[in-house]
């Protein structure tokens, strides 16, 4: 019996890490025209850098759309292939500005996370991620370039070490809200946003670092003709700082 006991514990512990897994986006910073920019869609834990393999906890939330929008405003769709823990694409700048990779998957199913480690009972999830690519010096960028919600890096100048994040849902601030910002080289750092939406914090270590912001709705609904009691969404942003 204790034996069975310790089993399920395993099970339950388990299911919690993948229910509190996130989807991000990894790509180098910078970029050149003409020259090949690879795209890597991941599923996991950054924090532990614990990266889900494709063939298992990952089919969960495969059926993502992920795309780029140019300086100009051009959107680029991507063709992903997947590999052991991450999914590839690769695309060609042809301008010079800032190039945002944008992710979004409203398709996962819905499931009872009563036991998970978030307890929160019968529920849907939909997952966004971000990340930019600067091609040369110019810091041209594209409106309008947001899913539901999303986090947004403001722009600094080049001397100073405190980074502004802003949280935005369907384009409008979200006060109040719970952000946490990771490093797999430092502990995990806590904030919470201001009545303009906004976190600032002091990054004191080169490297990518990444951000995750969670908004739970207690809205009942159906998806697919299943049922659900709480509604979440869920967005990250990875920046090299």
């Amino acid at each position: 019996m204790k034996y069975l006991t310790l089993i399920t514990l395993f099970i339950l512990l388990v299911a919690g890490k993948v229910k509190a897994d996130s989807l991000w986006i990894e790509a180098d910073a910078k970029g050149q025209i003409g020259k090949a920019q690879t795209i890597k869609v991941i599923f996991g834990s950054y924090n532990q850098y614990r990266l889900q393999k494709v063939t298992g906890e990952f089919q969960e939330v495969k059926d993502f759309t992920c795309w780029i929008v140019s300086p100009s405003g051009k959107h680029i769709s991507l063709q992903f292939t997947p590999k052991e823990t991450d999914y590839q694409a690769s695309f060609i700048p042809a301008e010079k500005g800032t190039y945002v990779v944008l992710l979004e998957n409203k398709q996962r199913k819905v499931e009872d996370w009563s036991n998970s480690a978030t307890k929160i009972g019968v529920a849907k999830q939909h997952y966004y991620a971000r990340t930019v690519i600067q091609v040369g010096q110019e810091q041209v960028r594209a409106k309008e370039t947001l899913t539901d919600l999303t986090i947004v890096e403001e722009p600094k100048s080049k001397t100073d070490s405190v980074v502004n994040l802003l949280v935005l849902l369907h384009g409008k601030p979200v006060p109040n809200a719970t952000l946490f910002m990771r490093h797999p080289e430092m502990p995990e750092q806590k904030l919470i946003t201001d009545q303009n939406g906004k976190v600032s914090f002091h990054a004191p270590k080169p490297g990518r670092y990444f951000a995750l912001v969670t908004l739970k709705f207690d809205t009942p609904g159906t998806y697919r003709g299943v049922h659900y009691d709480v509604f979440r969404e869920k967005a990250t942003l990875t920046t090299m700082l």
